[in-house]
């Protein structure tokens, strides 16, 4: 019965922030990524500011905890379906949060953080001063709620069947709360030129199927954590971390001279990153571990 993309966002918004505020164990988990404490969550849909040259503007939503001591009041911006989130938009709500002296800024769209932490919308450094800005995607937000669910458990019975209603609701293909979709228009020609040996960096393409590459990454990581029930994290390199470009540019000199996509997961246990590699020219996927001979005992041992 949705009848637009207005109407999907406001009803994705409405129920994601009911639902946090219902269900403690849930709220707390997601909302102490955003460095809010744990205490008593309030939500609030729709609310109007006036910036002092006189524009009104209308957040999708306002997080309010109190806790510990202390009040954490973040905004909040949704986007459904394939709409993204644009920065101009995004800098005037930083503006409403530096004035009132909010804590942050927190946004719900289909696009997947490079790596954690990151925000996939870049805006002006001096809006981010004072203000914190934070983005999950649908897909990180329901692996939150599976993983609370199902492998945490919700010992009261009607939260858990609230928060059962949210994962059904958000997975239904009409809810916008889309899972990854593809590689890009480009994917296919770039993968045709590695095979014949032709694929070169600055190929028209080649940037693009790089960041679906990285965005595919962080989904599987996601996929892989709900499976699990555990947090699971891209291995990263220092550089890969905190420089995007770096990350982008060093998988394109990758992909033209090895022709191959790679990444690896960091799991909670296991005792090394799985690495995995994607040869475009051989259409091969490899997983591979690396173990440490052991320091002590016979070379037999």
């Amino acid at each position: 019965g949705i009848g637009g993309a207005s109407e999907q966002e406001v009803r994705a918004t409405s129920a994601t922030l009911s639902v946090l505020s219902a269900v403690p164990d849930f709220s707390k988990a997601v909302l102490r990524q955003f460095g809010a404490p744990a205490g008593k969550v309030e939500t609030f849909v729709e609310t109007s500011f006036k910036l002092p040259d006189g524009r009104m503007v209308r957040p999708d939503g306002l997080i309010r905890v109190t806790g510990r001591g202390r009040t954490w009041i973040g905004l909040v911006e949704v986007k459904t379906g394939r709409n993204l989130l644009e920065s101009e938009q995004l800098e005037s709500y930083l503006d409403v949060a530096r004035i009132n002296n909010f804590d942050a800024l927190v946004t719900f769209s289909n696009q997947f953080s490079p790596s954690a932490g990151v925000h996939p919308v870049k805006v002006d450094s001096k809006k981010v001063r004072k203000t914190e800005m934070h983005h999950m995607s649908w897909t990180a937000l329901i692996t939150q709620a599976v993983i609370q669910h199902e492998h945490r458990g919700i010992s009261d019975p009607d939260q858990a069947w609230i928060l059962e209603e949210l994962i059904r609701y958000l997975e239904h293909p009409k809810s916008g709360a889309h899972e990854f979709q593809d590689m890009g228009q480009h994917w296919t020609s770039v993968k045709n030129s590695a095979k014949s040996g032709t694929l070169r960096e600055a190929d028209p393409g080649v940037e693009e199927v790089v960041e679906r590459w990285i965005e595919f990454m962080r989904f599987l990581s996601l996929q892989l954590g709900r499976e699990l029930g555990a947090e699971v994290r891209q291995h990263l390199s220092e550089n890969d971390r905190k420089d995007q470009g770096f990350r982008v540019n060093n998988a394109k000199r990758f992909l033209e001279s090895d022709h191959t996509l790679r990444g690896a997961f960091r799991i909670p246990d296991p005792i090394a990153p799985i690495s995995v590699s994607a040869n475009l020219a051989k259409r091969i996927v490899e997983a591979d571990i690396n173990v440490d001979a052991p320091k002590v005992g016979m070379p037999k041992t």
